[in-house]
């Protein structure tokens, strides 16, 4: 598919991509591009992403029970940190997954994906940063 042309809202929504390098919901992007084009609208903010995914700019990252999210694509792979107070999805540096991982018999993973929720630093600045990287193994509650 052909690029989309080149509106002031279309280089404004783009920008929040470049300046925010996290994925963001439609109402972020909408509220962070109305800095540059302050008349825009939800509809055209959605017609944008869409357009984006289908041109390979942005991937939707899709959290359970969330509304779609969008960042970038040509990242490397790496897993979302959810902050369950202010609702903002957050990249964490490399992957959690255990490489040595055991799987049943015959299974074979093709894709994955970790979401780890909690409060972000903005939200509870009372608590010391945790090491999400640290010894304690990440595990499914299921």
């Amino acid at each position: 598919m052909p690029r989309q042309r080149q509106t002031r809202q279309r280089i404004a929504i783009e920008n929040v991509f470049d300046l925010e390098p996290r994925p963001l919901g439609p109402a972020e992007v909408l509220d962070l591009a109305r800095g540059e084009v302050p008349k825009l609208g939800i509809a055209t903010v959605y017609r944008a992403l869409n357009d984006m995914v289908e041109e390979k700019l942005l991937r939707v990252v899709e959290l359970p029970g969330q509304t779609a999210r969008y960042e970038k694509t040509g990242l490397q792979h790496h897993h979302h940190f959810h902050c369950r107070k202010c609702d903002k999805v957050f990249d964490l540096e490399g992957c959690l997954l255990k490489p040595n991982y055991k799987l049943p018999a015959g299974f074979k993973v093709t894709n994955h994906e970790i979401t780890l929720s909690g409060t972000c630093p903005a939200c509870d600045p009372s608590e010391e940063p945790e090491d999400v990287r640290g010894p304690s193994p990440v595990t499914d509650p299921h």
